[in-house]
């Protein structure tokens, strides 16, 4: 694990970088490009991260993982492709790993998380594509005991010290975010067993803002948004929104499965009717496989491809919320999740690259 010093000094070095002291544009190695982005080259001014944003502004956005195991990957030409969609807004998701769930002590990996000098490249590549960026935490398990456990049952076997370990990370995010220009910054995602204890996260999230400028957000799961207390602490509140729009057996066509998106707006929009915050929906997304509309939070590897289900689940979306016609929401933004990943018709992943729901995500954006 790399120590608290040597991560400052990684920080440091990230601000060196920007200010042109060195600089490193690496080429796309691990992932096949359509178009190469222009780099507006000896570019050396240093971004600053803006305060909370103002409720008006939509954020029309896109998740991209920063999974790439291949130091010298860049993720310009994916970034490229995401503002050709028509997106406004990056989250940058960065994966922070313990070993299970009872474990106190997080890092970032050295081989599946990136390392802060290639958040920081990943955030300045973003910035320049005219992108404001939302830095995304989230928590890995690298050897779960049993297949139900994941970040949403972490049942730590000392609470002080995970929160000291978790909040020493994202305290690093928020600084590194802070010097290189994001705008928001996700305090955890989908921390269902721990998202109650404000006891803990009140002091966190006080230091986080003496870090952090900008917009504080929390992503709460799609069974547990009602009971995320967390939300009194930050800017904006977020829901990870996977939730199924048929039972397993049931119908997918598009007016089915729209609506039961009506009926989940309906709930999602009374549920947090007493929190006077814009409403995001962190990640918004669908496998391109058969069954995806019944459990698209289900990241099992393999099944069938199926991009068509993928389509009509952003088409019955589309027709609940942001089709031209619909009653106003109180939706201040998505993220589609995940733009990471090869794509294409022969896939089962979340990537809408290269696949139908692209023409129809860009509609989405659009209406924002």
């Amino acid at each position: 694990m790399v120590s608290r010093p040597a991560r400052l000094a990684l920080i440091g070095l990230c601000l060196a970088l920007l200010l042109g002291v060195a600089s490193r544009i690496p080429s796309a190695r691990s992932l096949p490009a359509r178009t190469q982005m222009d780099e507006r080259a000896n570019s050396s001014s240093i971004e600053t991260a803006p305060g909370p944003a103002a409720a008006d502004v939509k954020q029309r956005g896109v998740a991209l993982g920063l999974f790439a195991e291949d130091v010298s990957f860049s993720y310009a030409p994916l970034l490229q492709e995401i503002v050709a969609l028509g997106a406004t807004h990056v989250s940058l998701v960065v994966p922070f790993y313990q070993v299970n769930g009872a474990s106190t002590d997080l890092k970032l990996h050295t081989r599946l998380s990136p390392s802060l000098e290639a958040i920081a490249d990943a955030i300045r590549l973003s910035r320049r594509a005219g992108l404001e960026v939302t830095l995304f935490p989230i928590v890995r398990l690298s050897e779960p005991r049993n297949p139900k456990e994941w970040r949403g049952t972490l049942a730590p076997a000392n609470r002080d010290a995970w929160f000291a370990s978790y909040g020493a990370l994202l305290a690093d995010l928020a600084s590194l975010g802070a010097l290189t220009g994001a705008s928001r910054l996700v305090v955890g995602s989908e921390l269902s067993s721990l998202d109650g204890d404000l006891a803990r996260w009140r002091p966190l999230v006080e230091r986080i803002r003496a870090l952090f400028g900008g917009t504080l957000v929390y992503s709460a799961n799609w069974d547990h948004y009602q009971h995320a207390r967390l939300y009194d602490l930050v800017d904006e509140i977020g829901v990870v929104a996977y939730f199924n729009l048929r039972e397993k057996d049931g119908p997918s066509d598009v007016p089915s499965l729209t609506a039961r998106w009506r009926s989940l707006r309906h709930e999602m929009e009374f549920n947090l009717s007493a929190y006077a915050k814009p409403l995001v929906l962190t990640e918004l997304g669908y496998r391109s496989r058969t069954g995806a509309t019944a459990a698209p939070w289900d990241e099992v590897q393999g099944g069938v491809p199926d991009v068509d289900e993928q389509t009509r689940a952003f088409q019955a979306f589309r027709e609940a919320w942001t089709a031209r016609g619909q009653a106003p929401s109180r939706l201040a933004g998505l993220y589609v999740w995940n733009w990471y990943g090869y794509g294409g018709p022969a896939t089962t992943s979340y990537t809408p690259r290269g696949k139908p729901a692209v023409e129809v995500i860009r509609q989405i954006l659009d209406e924002m």
